[in-house]
């Protein structure tokens, strides 16, 4: 009786020092960093931001962070890293992304043993790791609503994969990856010899591809998806739960992620 009692107040203590630790030191030094520099955060309804800095918190603490070629990974790095996670994580279930343990960053794109071919990035299940370039991180950051995004192309792949691979939970709603796949199918054929889509020839690879890209542009250019492809944008709205386009904004003011020197 007496040590469970005991146990639960060290349970109890723990608990207190974590979240005063967060809400008072690591919530204040994430928000600093991310306000008008990271732009899904910017423009976040505040009712959502101290979600977004705890599920941000649980990615920065959860990874193991592994450097190639001599990267320094620095704090400011791994937040980066972080807060796209988060992005895509913050109104998924709670385990989303646990069945990766390890980001490895290399400084620029690397020559794949798989492949054979120069890398941007790329996701390893049997490894449970991702795989990022910091200099395609950059290229992606730069260019905000180009719907090319990196970090947000790879952590769409890693979603996909822990929804097929795992058994242990759902990261989406079955029902509404079927809706998916299916309107995708019946999209994807037609609008491969469309020259003109709103989406990069690049989605048309696979269907992995086609939902990555799909998601880069949901973040990146909501607005501008919404209207061209309404049905898909509100799958997609489904399968996140959120729609970024209720709360998008100009980003002529963002000033850059990175500081002198990062780049």
């Amino acid at each position: 009786m007496k040590s469970a009692l005991l146990a639960g107040l060290v349970r109890l203590a723990i608990w207190a020092y974590q979240e005063i630790r967060f809400r008072f030191y690591l919530a204040p030094v994430f928000h600093r960093f991310l306000h008008h520099k990271f732009n899904y955060y910017t423009v976040l309804p505040w009712k959502h931001k101290l979600a977004f800095l705890r599920v941000a918190k649980r990615h920065y603490e959860g990874f193991e962070f592994i450097a190639r070629d001599k990267l320094n990974v620095t704090r400011a790095m791994k937040l980066i890293i972080s807060s796209a996670a988060a992005q895509l994580t913050l109104f998924l279930p709670k385990q989303s992304l646990d069945f990766y343990h390890r980001i490895v960053l290399y400084t620029d794109f690397y020559h794949s043993s798989i492949t054979q071919r120069k890398h941007k990035g790329e996701v390893n299940p049997g490894l449970s790791t991702i795989v990022f370039s910091w200099r395609g991180i950059q290229q992606g950051l730069q260019h905000k609503s180009d719907g090319i995004n990196l970090l947000l192309h790879e952590f769409a792949h890693a979603l996909w994969l822990e929804q097929k691979i795992t058994h242990e939970y759902d990261v989406f709603e079955p029902h509404l990856v079927t809706a998916f796949e299916q309107y995708a199918y019946s999209e994807m054929k037609q609008l491969q010899a469309n020259e003109q889509h709103f989406f990069r020839a690049y989605a048309f690879e696979n269907m992995e591809e086609f939902f990555a890209v799909a998601v880069e542009n949901f973040f990146e250019r909501p607005v501008a998806f919404l209207q061209e492809q309404p049905k898909l944008y509100r799958i997609l709205a489904t399968l996140f739960q959120q729609d970024p386009s209720q709360y998008h904004a100009p980003i002529s003011e963002q000033k850059s992620v990175f500081r002198e020197g990062t780049r």
